[in-house]
């Protein structure tokens, strides 16, 4: 699939209950921790690039200034899946034939990975894998967008993850932030400089 065919959305609404404070304006290295991959794919010609917030979301005004519409979530109690109903609809107003899901608490993503799983969409679900299990970023042709709009609860995407063909990210850069622990323990490396040095 071509780039410019592609809506690419961030889910950027959860919570945080394990972190106990905002997560994403939480700093990692100098920027927000929810801005990161963000402002990786942000420079991407893709047909749409969408953040599904929070209203009056502390994080929403990097987005924008990004170049991301804003989808606000009214309701993220209802959990991750009423985030892909939003994503969904957001992208349903574009010319997008695929969207892109990518989860605002991952900020090692590499842009280099995503490249390679919109190229590698030829009309079916295409998700990444850390080796061992099927997650985001992953993408989503527009005649499988239905299947997102029936998913519930809190569990998102994942049942449909789970026979979708996959591309193996880079070790480490799937990784999520959960708590602060897990931020301590996270250095991120500048932008667009190969994570390996």
């Amino acid at each position: 699939m071509d780039i410019k065919d592609v809506a690419i959305v961030v889910l950027a609404a959860g919570n945080a209950r394990r972190f106990g404070s905002d997560k994403l304006m939480a700093d990692l290295d100098g920027m927000p921790l929810g801005v990161r991959a963000a402002a990786q794919l942000a420079p991407l010609d893709a047909a749409a690039h969408i953040a599904v917030c929070q209203p009056e979301a502390p994080i929403a005004p990097h987005y924008l200034k990004l170049g991301y519409t804003i989808a606000e979530n009214r309701h993220a109690e209802r959990g991750l899946s009423g985030s892909l109903h939003l994503a969904v609809e957001a992208a349903a107003q574009t010319e997008a034939q695929g969207l892109l899901i990518l989860l605002a608490d991952m900020p090692f993503v590499e842009l280099a990975h995503v490249a390679a799983l919109i190229a590698g969409c030829d009309g079916e679900i295409l998700a990444s894998s850390d080796g061992k299990q099927s997650m985001p970023p992953a993408i989503f042709p527009r005649d499988s967008w239905s299947r997102l709009l029936k998913a519930e609860g809190d569990a998102g995407a994942r049942h449909i993850l789970l026979n979708a063909s996959t591309r193996t990210a880079p070790e480490g850069s799937l990784r999520d932030i959960d708590t602060p622990d897990d931020l301590a323990a996270s250095k991120a490396p500048p932008l667009g400089l190969d994570r390996s040095t």
